[in-house]
């Protein structure tokens, strides 16, 4: 029990400088994630009051809102920090490497299966959006590895192109896709 309460306050001192980390950039981004999941509520909204599948578009605003509570509470973090001390604490940390990769491949089949999931939903009925379905996806894989946190994968994650990070960019382009594609939805209604 001593262990596992050292593992938590161990995440949680890291967690609490991540937090003290936060600037003004990341409410931008949690502005933007609440602004599209507003779009695909209204998406949802209108589609369910035209008896159009409807529940893609609250799921995917109800996934956007839990991404902005993420980038302004920094979960990824915290857990991330959980399972590194986990590792050590259970002796396996030395052979983390193999079982991150295979977590990323896991999490990487996953989101492909829901990607043809959510897209077969996006195309029935009188809108159809595959960009929301991959822009989606996108957002998710990117929480996933920033989550696994595999060594290079964070270093790729981690690299900056004109003053932002790769990471960043395949965020702002997941979210432009599902803006893009909730738009589209709303100008098709």
């Amino acid at each position: 029990m001593d262990a596992a309460l050292e593992v938590v306050y161990g995440a949680a001192g890291v967690w609490e400088q991540a937090l003290a980390g936060l600037s003004w950039y990341h409410g931008v981004i949690a502005a933007a994630y609440l602004g599209v999941a507003w779009t695909c509520l209204v998406n949802g909204y209108i589609a369910r009051t035209e008896r159009d599948p409807h529940r893609v578009w609250y799921l995917t605003a109800l996934l956007l809102c839990l991404l902005a509570i993420n980038t302004l509470l920094r979960g990824d973090v915290f857990v991330t920090h959980m399972l590194r001390g986990l590792a050590k604490i259970e002796g396996w940390y030395g052979v983390r490497r193999p079982l991150q990769y295979l977590a990323e491949f896991l999490l990487a089949v996953f989101l492909l299966f829901l990607f043809g999931r959510l897209r077969r939903e996006l195309t029935v009925g009188a809108v159809q959006s595959e960009s929301v379905a991959f822009g989606l996806v996108l957002l998710l894989l990117l929480l996933a590895l920033r989550t696994v946190s595999a060594h290079g994968t964070d270093a790729i994650i981690n690299l900056y192109l004109a003053g932002v990070s790769v990471g960043r960019w395949f965020e702002l382009g997941g979210l432009a896709l599902v803006l893009q594609g909730a738009l589209h939805g709303l100008r098709l209604r």
